[in-house]
C-alpha cells in the first residue's frame, strides 16, 4: 500500500507543478512581450530494491524553456513604444547582469534615464539619457535622435542595444526576463529592427491553456482517489490483522 500511496502522491505533486507552470502563463497572458513558459514530464524509473523487480517508473517535471512564437503587434501611437520586427531581444541591465526581452514599452526615469520595467535600457554605449527635447524620432535600426529647440536642427543621443541570439541558448530567469548561460554580455546585431509605435502583446495561448489546466484537474482528481484507495487497502488490510 505504501508504493500505491507513494506512486499516487508524486504524481499529484507533478501535476501541482505543472498547473502552477499553466497559472502563471495565464496570469501573464496580457503581459507585453511575455514569452509563455513549457513543462516537461520526464519518467524517472524507480531503483528496485531487494529481490524486487523495476516494474515502477515515476513522472517528474522539468523545465522545457519558453515558447519562441512571436506575439502581435499593437498599435499605441506612442514614440517609446517599440516592438521587434521578426527576431531579436531589446537588452537591460539588472543586478545579476545584462537581460533581454520582446518587451518595448520604454519610460525615461526622474533624470530622464531609459527604463524597462523600472530596469535602465542598455545601449550600444552604455545607458541611454534623454535631454530636453520637442521632437524625439527612433529608427528602424533602434537610433534615438531628437530635435531639441526651435532651429530643427537633428541630434542623435543614442543607439538601443538590439541582440539576436539563438533562443534555444537562452535561459528564463524568475524576474521573466531572459539571459545567456553564462551570463555574459552577448554582442549588439545590426540586423534588428524595430517599429515605433507598437507593443508586442504575449504569446501565451490563453485558450489552450486554460484547456491544459482543466486536464490536470481532472488528472489530480484522479491521483487523489488513488489516495483515497490505498487508504481503505490499508485500512483493511489492518482489520484483518487485528481478527486473524
Amino acid at each position: 500500500m505504501d508504493k500505491m500511496l507513494y506512486t499516487a502522491a508524486t504524481g499529484a505533486a507533478r501535476v501541482m507543478e505543472a498547473q502552477a507552470i499553466r497559472a502563471n502563463n495565464l496570469a501573464n497572458a496580457d503581459t507585453t512581450g511575455f514569452k509563455a513558459d513549457l513543462e516537461r514530464v520526464h519518467a524517472m524509473s524507480v531503483a528496485a530494491t531487494g529481490n524486487s523487480l523495476q516494474t515502477r517508473v515515476l513522472a517528474q517535471t522539468q523545465s522545457s524553456g519558453f515558447s519562441q512564437q512571436s506575439g502581435a503587434l499593437n498599435p499605441t501611437g506612442r514614440t517609446l513604444d517599440l516592438a521587434i520586427n521578426d527576431a531579436g531581444l531589446f537588452a537591460v541591465m539588472t543586478e545579476d547582469g545584462e537581460g533581454y526581452t520582446r518587451s518595448g514599452a520604454i519610460t525615461p526615469d526622474a533624470n530622464g534615464q531609459l527604463t524597462l520595467d523600472g530596469r535602465p535600457v542598455a545601449g550600444v554605449d552604455g545607458p541611454i539619457v534623454l535631454p530636453e527635447y520637442r521632437e524625439l524620432f527612433v529608427g528602424d535600426d533602434g537610433r534615438l535622435s531628437i530635435v531639441a529647440d526651435a532651429n530643427g536642427i537633428i541630434e542623435e543621443i543614442g543607439q538601443l542595444k538590439l541582440v539576436n541570439p539563438e533562443m534555444s541558448t537562452l535561459n528564463k530567469g524568475l524576474d521573466g526576463l531572459l539571459y545567456a548561460a553564462d551570463r555574459q554580455p552577448l554582442p549588439a546585431s545590426d540586423t534588428v529592427t524595430v517599429s515605433s509605435g507598437f507593443l508586442e502583446a504575449s504569446n501565451v495561448q490563453a485558450v489552450g491553456e486554460l484547456i491544459a489546466a482543466m486536464d490536470l484537474s481532472r488528472q489530480f482528481e484522479i491521483q487523489v482517489k488513488l489516495m483515497k484507495s490505498a487508504e481503505d487497502l490499508a485500512k483493511s488490510g489492518n482489520s484483518l490483522l487485528k481478527n486473524a
